[in-house]
């Protein structure tokens, strides 16, 4: 029997190869994991869509913008350089209200996808290397990943998902609402 090891580190048979090597029976279900996911609309001007409280978006990187690389990542203060981000990312709008905890989770269980979050007025163009960028967050874990922002004011986020070394595939975001306990006035 000829095995296939795939994206999502499990093994299965190949279907129509089982009687290469003697194998008998029918070959076991392959992974879903697949590098085109769910659709996920073409971006418009570095944009894939919006983000608000409560939203649970499935999408891909593939066919996403390759605009944020290693040098903005380093350039924003991101993450050190040299992550190899060099593939197609997903940017979404945020808009976090004013006193308020905002959770964004990544759920990534077939490719390692990292998640940024970068404060930025978006006024049609995404920030690169070149922009000042007042504040960025990023999660860098290993297939799944989750920020916290604390917004005491209304403030406007472009929202990320990239892959390292051009690494494309499905993700799932949840984006989770809070507000900030305010002082107690007595």
């Amino acid at each position: 029997m000829i095995f296939v090891l795939l994206g999502c580190a499990e093994l299965g048979a190949v279907p129509g190869l089982a009687g290469l090597s003697g194998g008998e029976g029918a070959a076991p279900e392959l992974p879903t994991c697949s590098t085109t996911g769910p659709e996920t609309p073409a971006p418009r001007a570095c944009l894939t869509g919006t983000l608000t409280c409560g939203a649970k978006v499935s999408g891909t990187t593939l066919g996403g913008d390759s605009l944020w690389d290693d040098d903005f990542y380093a350039a924003a203060f991101c993450f050190p350089s040299g992550g190899h981000h060099s593939g197609a990312e997903r940017v979404y709008t945020l808009t976090a209200p004013a006193n308020t905890q905002v959770t964004i989770r990544m759920v990534s269980t077939c490719v390692d996808l990292d998640l940024v979050a970068v404060g930025w007025d978006y006024d049609g163009a995404c920030p690169t290397a070149k922009h000042l960028v007042p504040d960025c967050e990023a999660d860098v874990s290993r297939l799944n990943g989750s920020l916290r922002i604390q917004a005491f004011h209304e403030r406007e986020y472009l929202v990320g998902i990239d892959g390292k070394d051009g690494a494309v595939g499905p993700y799932e975001l949840s984006v989770e609402c809070v507000p900030l306990r305010t002082p107690d006035p007595g």
